[in-house]
C-alpha cells in the first residue's frame, strides 16, 4: 500500500468537503474525515491541513487536491509532500523502516494509524519551514544591529511580525491533540506497536522540541527589539519636548527684549 500525504493548507473547512464528497465515509469527527475510495484506496483529511491517500494513482491524488482547494484556508503557493509504503508479509515479524512498514496483517485500522502518522510528519515538516523562515528573519535584524548599531523596522512590520510569529505558534498549541495516541490503539497491542513505531520513525517528538525551541528564541529576540523600538521613541518624544521648552523660552526671551 503506497501512501502519499499533502501538507496543502494552513487549514480545511471539513463540512463543506463533507457535504461535497461521495466517498464512503468510515469515521468523523471535528477534526478529521476518513473515507474508504474503493476496496483497497483511502483518503484521510485533518482540519489542520493535512492530506493524505492510500493507493491512489497521481490522477485521482490531483482530482482530490483540486476539489479541495475551495475548502481551504490560507493555501501554501507550494504543496508539501511525503510519501511511505506499507508492505504485507504475513511470515515476518512487525518492522518499521525508514520509508516503509512491514506487518504481517493488513487491516483498514494499520491503514489509518500508518496514514495519520505521514500526516503529522509532513506537518512536523510545514511548522519547521515556518519557524525557519520566521528566524531568517531575525537574523536580518540581529545583523542590522551588528553592522550598523541600529535596527531599521517600522512600527507596523514589527507588529505584523509578531503577529505572524503567534499566529504560527498558536496553530502549533492548537493542533498539539495530534501527537495524542489514537483511540484504536488503547485497546489492540497490536496497533499500539504499529503507532508508536511510527512515531519513533518520524521522530515526531524531536521535531516538535525543535520547532517549540526555535519559536522559543524568535520570542526572545522579539523582546529586545520591542525594548530598543520603545527605547528609540522614547528618545523621539524627549527631543520633541526639549524643542517645545526651547521654543518656549526663545519666545519668552524675545517677548522681554522687544
Amino acid at each position: 500500500m503506497k501512501i502519499s500525504a499533502f501538507y496543502i493548507a494552513e487549514g480545511i473547512r471539513l463540512k463543506e468537503l463533507k457535504e461535497a464528497y461521495a466517498g464512503s465515509l468510515l469515521q468523523e469527527n471535528p477534526y478529521e474525515l476518513f473515507y474508504r475510495v474503493d476496496e483497497s484506496s483511502y483518503f484521510y483529511v485533518f482540519d489542520y491541513g493535512a492530506v493524505v491517500f492510500a493507493n491512489m494513482d497521481d490522477t485521482d491524488m490531483s482530482k482530490n487536491l483540486a476539489l479541495l482547494q475551495p475548502m481551504c484556508l490560507r493555501p501554501l503557493p507550494e504543496k508539501i509532500r511525503e510519501n511511505f509504503e506499507i508492505l504485507l508479509k504475513p511470515n515476518e515479524p512487525l518492522h518499521v523502516g525508514f520509508n516503509s512498514l512491514t506487518c504481517p496483517k493488513m487491516t483498514e485500522d494499520v491503514a489509518k494509524i500508518a496514514m495519520m502518522n505521514v500526516a503529522h510528519s509532513v506537518s512536523m515538516d510545514f511548522y519547521t519551514r515556518r519557524a525557519e523562515e520566521l528566524l531568517a528573519e531575525i537574523h536580518v535584524f540581529t545583523n542590522q544591529m551588528e553592522h550598523e548599531g541600529a535596527i531599521q523596522i517600522s512600527r507596523s512590520n514589527m507588529i505584523r511580525f509578531i503577529g505572524r510569529m503567534l499566529n504560527s505558534k498558536n496553530r502549533i498549541i492548537e493542533n498539539l491533540f495530534i501527537f495524542d495516541s489514537p483511540d484504536l490503539t488503547w485497546d489492540d497491542e497490536y496497533l499500539d506497536k504499529i503507532h508508536h513505531g511510527l512515531a519513533r520513525t518520524f521522530d515526531i517528538q524531536s521535531r516538535f522540541k525543535e520547532v517549540e525551541y526555535t519559536f522559543k528564541v524568535i520570542e526572545d529576540n522579539l523582546s529586545v527589539f520591542r525594548e530598543l523600538y520603545l527605547h528609540r521613541e522614547s528618545s523621539k518624544l524627549e527631543w520633541i519636548i526639549i524643542v517645545l521648552i526651547c521654543i518656549e523660552v526663545f519666545d519668552l526671551i524675545w517677548g522681554k527684549i522687544f
